[in-house]
């Protein structure tokens, strides 16, 4: 075979294997969804809402690199290897709970989370470990 031809088959094989932005990270969504838009006296619109932006809870833009103050702030509590560990996702949600305000996506609108954010401004907003409130707007 050739060089193109291996380059090619290895491009494929990756993009077999990589994961997709769609499953990044589907333990945090389902947590997330579990504890805010199930059980007794859980708004319908609000779990509605939930439900449609997906990735978008956490998430601003396109490129699932950029985060929104909600993601922010749960990233601050969780790392990579937290993605199968349940209690420390649930810590994670508990710690960052003040930001989900009554019937609104605690990253901010569906709308302004599907915007590309302008320059670097999601990636450099930090958080308040402890509280895990954000220290700057995102």
């Amino acid at each position: 075979m050739t060089r193109v031809s291996l380059l090619a088959l290895a491009v494929i094989a990756l993009g077999l294997f990589a994961p997709s932005a769609a499953d990044a990270h589907p333990e945090y969504q389902k947590a997330f969804q579990n504890e805010y838009t199930k059980g007794a006296g859980i708004d319908k619109a609000f779990r509605t809402l939930v439900r449609k932006a997906k990735c978008y809870v956490c998430h601003q833009g396109e490129d699932r690199k950029n985060y929104n103050r909600y993601g922010l702030a749960m990233t601050a509590h969780l790392k990579e290897g937290d993605k199968k560990n349940k209690k420390k996702i649930a810590a994670a949600l508990a710690a960052v709970a003040a930001l989900i305000a009554a019937g609104e996506l605690p990253g901010g609108s569906l709308e302004d989370s599907k915007k590309e954010p302008v320059g670097k401004a999601s990636a450099e907003v930090e958080t308040d470990a402890d509280s895990g409130q954000s220290k700057g707007a995102p």
